[in-house]
């Protein structure tokens, strides 16, 4: 399962995004960020997800008594399955192939 901090995974393209994931404890939120994400990676399995992006921690209250953990469970593909250039990237913004020493993507303009 791979979980991103952002909603994009360079050489990555969403193919379906199956819905909002959360964990909320009022009670004591004796859990870590990786145990919480732990648990979220389990709920978006049930889903049929192979993937978490927009993945957020947050513990509150004192010594983190109070947490929420969330994300959106989407399914991944490759975008080139097939690519095996050597002179060939993938842009970091828009994850499609680039030249290795292009200084902005052709595709989306991003700088690299």
């Amino acid at each position: 399962m791979i979980v991103s901090k952002t909603d994009n995974i360079p050489t990555k393209r969403i193919v379906s995004i199956l819905g909002n994931i959360s964990i909320r404890r009022a009670e004591a939120f004796s859990e870590n960020e990786e145990k919480a994400m732990q648990k979220l990676i389990r709920k978006a399995e049930r889903m049929g997800a192979n993937a978490i992006i927009n993945f957020s921690y947050r513990g509150s209250g004192t010594w983190g008594t109070y947490g929420s953990c969330s994300g959106l469970a989407v399914i991944i593909e490759d975008i080139n399955p097939g690519h095996q250039d050597q002179n060939m990237v993938y842009c970091r913004n828009c994850g499609k192939v680039i030249e290795i020493f292009a200084r902005f993507c052709k595709h989306c303009g991003s700088k690299q």
